[in-house]
C-alpha cells in the first residue's frame, strides 16, 4: 500500500517535474538546481559526456552535507529517491553514500540551507516504511551553460544506530546553440490582460519593437539555454514575439513564452527549439515593452521572477 502525498505548487518556478518511486524505510529530498543550457538535449558527445560527469562531480563541493556525516565505499542498504531525476536525455547522475546521526532531519535541514523562496514542497509515502521528500530550486549551483539540468537528491534511511544518507547530483550536459532573433524586420511583441489556465489568453496588447528594443531582446534570447522541459497539468502563454520581413509581410520567426514548464518556444526555418525562458533580465526587459495600463495579466506575471544563475 503505497500513498503519496505531492508536493503543493507554488507561482514559481513555473516547471514542475515529479519523478515517483517506492523505498522501503528512506526519506528523500530532491533539490532542483538551476535548469540552464541550450539546444534540446539528445546530442551530447562522448567529450560532452565526460565533461558533465566531470561537472556533475564538482557540484558535490557546493552541496550542504549535515554535520560528522562519513562517507561509506558501498550502500548499506542500496535506496532509491521518492521523487529524483526526471526522464531527461543525456542525465549523467553521481550518487555518494553516507552514514549519518539519527537526529538528521532531511527536509528541515535543507530549509535552513537555502531560502525560503526556493523551497518547492514536499511529500510522502508510506510502504512498509515512512519516507518523506521536498523540492528546492537552488540556481546558484548550476551555473556552466552546458547544464540544462542540475539536480541534487538527498535519501535517508533509519538504522538501528544512525541513519543511512544517499546523495545523487545529476546534470544533464548539452551542446551550446545560440538562437538570434533577426532585428532588420518588424519585430512585435504580444502581451496580454488576461492570463487563463483553462482557456487561452486573452485581451492582446501588440507593440512593434523600436530597433534598439529589439536588439536588446536579441540578446537577452540569445543567452537563453536548451529548456530541460517539465510536466504541467496546465498552462498559459504569457506573451509571443513575431518577426516579419515587412510591415503585412509573412511571419518568418515567432516564439511563444509559457507560465508552465517556462518555455520560450521558438519556430524559424522549419525547425523548433526550446529555450529556458525564467531569466530575470529577459522578463524585466519583455514587461518595459508595455505601457501602463496594458497587458496587464503579462506584466504582473513576469514580475515575479526567479533569479537566473
Amino acid at each position: 500500500m503505497s500513498k503519496f502525498l505531492p508536493a503543493p505548487t507554488l507561482p514559481r518556478p513555473r516547471w514542475h517535474v515529479r519523478s515517483l518511486r517506492t523505498a522501503a524505510l528512506t526519506t528523500s529530498l530532491v533539490l532542483t538546481l538551476s535548469l540552464l543550457a541550450t539546444l534540446p538535449a539528445g546530442s551530447a558527445t562522448v567529450t560532452g559526456t565526460v565533461a558533465g560527469r566531470a561537472y556533475a562531480e564538482s557540484l558535490f563541493s557546493k552541496v550542504p552535507l549535515p554535520p560528522a556525516v562519513t562517507r561509506l565505499g558501498a550502500p548499506l542498504k542500496p535506496l532509491h529517491e521518492i521523487t529524483g531525476n526526471p526522464g531527461f536525455t543525456n542525465l549523467i547522475d553521481v550518487t555518494r553514500y553516507y552514514r549519518a546521526a539519527s537526529s538528521i532531519d532531511i527536509a528541515s535541514f535543507a530549509q535552513s540551507h537555502f531560502p525560503e523562496s526556493e523551497w518547492e514542497g514536499s511529500g510522502s509515502t508510506i510502504d512498509g516504511g515512512y519516507q518523506v521528500s521536498g523540492s528546492v530550486s537552488a540556481l546558484s549551483l548550476c551555473t556552466n551553460r552546458h547544464a540544462s539540468y542540475c539536480g541534487v537528491t538527498y535519501s535517508e534511511r533509519a538504522l538501528s544506530q544512525g541513519e543511512e544518507l544517499r546523495v545523487d547530483v545529476a546534470v544533464v550536459w548539452t551542446p551550446i546553440h545560440v538562437v538570434l532573433l533577426p532585428t532588420s524586420g518588424v519585430v512585435t511583441v504580444t502581451g496580454y490582460g488576461k492570463l487563463s489556465l483553462a482557456n487561452s489568453s486573452s485581451d492582446p496588447s501588440h507593440v512593434v519593437l523600436s530597433a534598439s528594443q529589439a536588439t536588446k531582446l536579441r540578446s537577452a534570447i540569445a543567452v537563453l539555454r536548451t529548456s530541460p522541459g517539465g510536466l504541467c497539468m496546465e498552462d498559459s502563454t504569457l506573451y509571443t514575439i513575431s518577426v516579419a520581413s515587412g510591415a503585412n509581410a509573412k511571419q518568418i520567426w515567432s516564439a511563444t513564452a509559457d507560465e508552465c514548464p517556462g518555455n520560450l518556444t521558438v519556430r524559424y526555418g522549419g525547425r523548433q527549439v526550446s529555450l529556458d525562458a525564467r531569466s530575470c533580465s529577459l522578463e524585466r526587459l519583455v514587461g518595459s515593452f508595455f505601457p501602463g495600463g496594458t497587458a496587464g495579466g503579462t506584466t504582473a506575471d513576469l514580475k515575479v521572477c526567479e533569479p537566473a544563475a
